[in-house]
C-alpha cells in the first residue's frame, strides 16, 4: 500500500469518527478535526476550507435524513423551524464577518485563533455549559458560533447544539436543527473562501484532503441518524470537550514551540483535567444522593 492510499484511508476514518460525534452529539467535527489536521502538518488555510466543504455536504445530508425521519418539523410555526431559520440567517451573517477577518490576518494568527477557539469550546463543553433557551440567545449565540466556524472550522455545534441539549432540549431535535443551520453556515463560508481566492475547486487538491474527509463524513450520516437516540449525551459530551481542550493546547505549543515538550505539557494538562472531571463527577453524584435523601 502506497503512502497516498494509506493517508487517504486514515483521513476517511478520521472524517467518519469526527462526523459521527458531530451528528449524534451536535459537536466534535471541526472542533476535533481542525487541531488534528494542523498537528498533522496541514496549513490552516487548507484545513479550514476543507472542513467547511466536507461539513457543508455532510451536514446537508444529515439534516435531510433527520427531516425524512421526522425528527424535526417543517411547519413554519413550529419551534424546530424557527430555530433553524434564525440560526441559518445568523450563519450567513457570521460567515461573512468571519471570512473577512480570516483573509486579513496571518496564518500564525489564524492557527492560534483556531487553537484558542478549540480550548474555550472544549472547556465549556467539559464543564457541561448550558444556556436557558430563548430566541434572543439563539440569535446571539448563532452569530458568534458561525463567526468562529468560518474562522476556525469548529466551535459551532459544541455551543449551539451542545448547549441546547444540556439545557434540556431533546437531543435529536437540537442536533437536527443545528445540522440544518450548519449546512448553511459552512456552505456560505466555503463559497466566500473560493470567491476571495483563499482556496480553489481543484480535483487533485480535493483528493488530498476534502474528498477523503467527505467520504468518511457521508458514511457516518446513516449510522448517526440511526443511533442518535441511543447515545447518552450527558456522558459523552464532556469527554469530547476534554479531548478538544487537549488538542487545542497541543496545537498552540506545537505551533509556537515546535518541540516534544508540547506533547508532555499537553499530557500533563490532560491528566489534570481528568482529575478535575472525576472530582466534579463525584460531587454531582453526592448532590444527587443528598437530593434523594431529602
Amino acid at each position: 500500500m502506497d503512502l497516498f492510499t494509506l493517508l487517504f484511508i486514515l483521513l476517511c476514518i478520521t472524517g467518519f469518527i469526527s462526523k459521527y460525534f458531530d451528528s449524534t452529539l451536535g459537536l466534535g467535527y471541526g472542533t476535533i478535526l481542525a487541531p488534528v489536521l494542523i498537528i498533522g502538518g496541514y496549513s490552516v488555510y487548507r484545513v479550514v476550507p476543507a472542513i467547511l466543504f466536507s461539513e457543508f455536504v455532510s451536514s446537508a445530508i444529515t439534516a435531510l435524513l433527520h427531516r425524512l425521519a421526522g425528527t424535526i418539523s417543517s411547519d413554519p410555526e413550529s419551534k424546530d423551524f424557527k430555530v433553524s431559520a434564525i440560526l441559518s440567517t445568523m450563519g450567513m451573517i457570521g460567515a461573512a464577518v468571519g471570512v473577512g477577518i480570516a483573509v486579513s490576518f496571518s496564518e500564525l494568527f489564524i492557527t492560534i485563533y483556531v487553537a484558542i477557539t478549540v480550548i474555550i469550546t472544549g472547556s465549556l463543553v467539559a464543564q457541561k455549559f448550558r444556556w436557558s433557551f430563548n430566541y434572543r440567545k439563539v440569535t446571539i449565540i448563532g452569530f458568534i458560533a458561525s463567526l468562529n466556524k468560518s474562522l476556525s472550522g469548529g466551535g459551532y455545534g459544541a455551543v449551539v447544539a451542545g448547549g441546547q441539549i444540556l439545557s434540556g432540549r431533546e437531543s435529536r431535535k437540537a442536533v437536527a436543527s443545528t445540522a440544518t443551520a450548519e449546512a448553511v453556515t459552512t456552505g456560505t463560508s466555503y463559497a466566500l473562501y473560493v470567491l476571495l481566492e483563499r482556496t480553489e475547486l481543484n480535483l487533485d487538491l480535493f483528493l488530498q484532503l476534502e474528498i477523503p474527509l467527505l467520504i468518511g463524513a457521508i458514511l457516518s450520516a446513516p449510522f448517526a441518524a440511526y443511533f442518535v437516540s441511543a447515545v447518552k449525551p450527558d456522558r459523552l459530551i464532556p469527554t469530547v470537550g476534554t479531548a478538544a481542550v487537549l488538542l487545542g493546547i497541543y496545537t498552540i505549543f506545537d505551533t509556537l514551540v515546535q518541540n516534544p515538550v508540547a506533547g508532555v505539557i499537553a499530557v500533563v494538562i490532560f491528566l489534570v483535567l481528568i482529575v478535575v472531571a472525576t472530582r466534579n463527577g463525584k460531587d454531582d453524584k453526592k448532590d444527587i444522593v443528598d437530593t434523594d435523601k431529602r
